[in-house]
């Protein structure tokens, strides 16, 4: 192929990846508009424009202060808004660590869920709240978000390592010790809470996983490790596309494989370790969307990255909405709902990859 086609197909797929995100982007906008519309307080949407309006510099003087409802400022601002935006970021952070990990791996089964890594964030998280006492902080970060961050990276290289059989990590392998790991460190995590006189509901809450309580200062305490870990993980974006084609290639391509693992699993880690703390642990959505996502769009991670990260944040606030309002009476954790999707979805892909490798 010549070099002017080259470049005008690489020109081509650009602008299409770019039409891509701002659809994306649009679709996750009115996702979180009309997620704000749902709940047991019926308020319009109309309102609900009208509040987040008043919000912004530029708008808020053509916004008359007496169309809009004291309780329901309070609402849309105080409640509501953060909980999506909670769940967006959560999602996003879920569903990016999922393609790391993923790509790490080249296991379409591989997610932070399966591996262990947030049930390692969870425990960090319990140790740190029960035993830690200490005001440790280090750019940025509270005692719980570091424990968080170190159980979740320990945990991620352990099933690694577990896993590995020479330069591969079958599935089969990798998923037996996901499994295991998760359950033994579920069961620790249980052991403490028990003991130091949490009630069962508060610990069946927090492994389901929701947004029941979340405030603006646990959406302003994610997003730095959200956007951050997915920015310096779109650097190597070029990395994980050579590290499909195998590890001889992507090293003779110039990839140092093993300290581009090493990162990846590290910024996969931490953004788990972020999302882990404000939301409990939420399965299936590392899984899910970056498996979706690669079948619409392609398996080239210089696009997969980012959409899968947009896709996720779409998924889990639809997901949200309908924890709120699925029995009427009283909200369903997250987890619950996510489980629901996932399990299925696990189980067609373990079939599916039964019968293509007939393992």
């Amino acid at each position: 192929m010549s070099e002017e086609k080259v470049e005008g197909t690489y020109f081509k797929r650009s602008s299409q990846w770019k039409l891509i995100i701002i659809t994306l982007i649009i679709a996750l906008v009115a996702t979180i508009l009309a997620s704000l519309n749902v709940g047991y307080a019926p308020i319009s949407f109309s309102e609900i424009l009208a509040i987040i309006g008043k919000q912004i510099p530029f708008l808020s003087s053509s916004i008359k202060s007496s169309s809009i409802s004291a309780s329901d400022n309070a609402i849309i601002l105080q409640i509501r808004f953060p909980r999506v935006l909670a769940g967006a970021l959560v999602g996003a952070a879920l569903a990016a660590s999922g393609v790391l990990y993923q790509g790490v791996f080249k296991n379409p089964m591989a997610d932070s869920y399966l591996l262990g890594a947030s049930a390692g964030a969870s425990v960090g998280f319990t140790v740190a709240v029960l035993y830690v006492t200490s005001a440790l902080t280090f750019i940025g970060l509270g005692t719980a978000q570091i424990f968080a961050f170190i159980f979740a990276l320990l945990t991620t290289f352990l099933v690694y390592f577990i896993a590995r059989v020479g330069n591969k990590v079958p599935i089969t392998t990798l998923l037996l010790s996901g499994i295991i790991v998760n359950i033994f460190l579920l069961a620790i995590e249980t052991v403490m809470e028990l003991r130091s006189g949490q009630q069962l509901m508060g610990i069946f809450a927090w492994l389901a996983g929701g947004f029941s309580d979340i405030v603006w200062s646990d959406v302003w305490g994610i997003l730095p490790f959200v956007l951050i870990g997915t920015v310096i993980a779109y650097f190597f974006v070029r990395d994980l596309n050579m590290l499909s084609l195998g590890d001889d290639t992507a090293q003779h391509l110039g990839v140092n494989t093993e300290r581009v693992r090493q990162i990846l699993l590290m910024l996969g880690s931490l953004m788990t370790a972020a999302a882990v703390c404000i939301s409990g642990i939420i399965g299936f959505v590392g899984l899910i969307v970056p498996h979706m996502t690669r079948l619409i769009i392609g398996p080239d991670h210089r696009i997969l990255l980012p959409a899968s990260a947009i896709v996720g944040a779409i998924f889990l606030v639809i997901c949200d909405a309908v924890a709120r309002v699925a029995t009427g009476v009283s909200e369903l954790p997250v987890g619950v709902i996510t489980a629901l999707v996932g399990t299925p979805f696990f189980i067609f892909l373990l079939r599916r990859k039964k019968t293509t490798y007939s393992l």
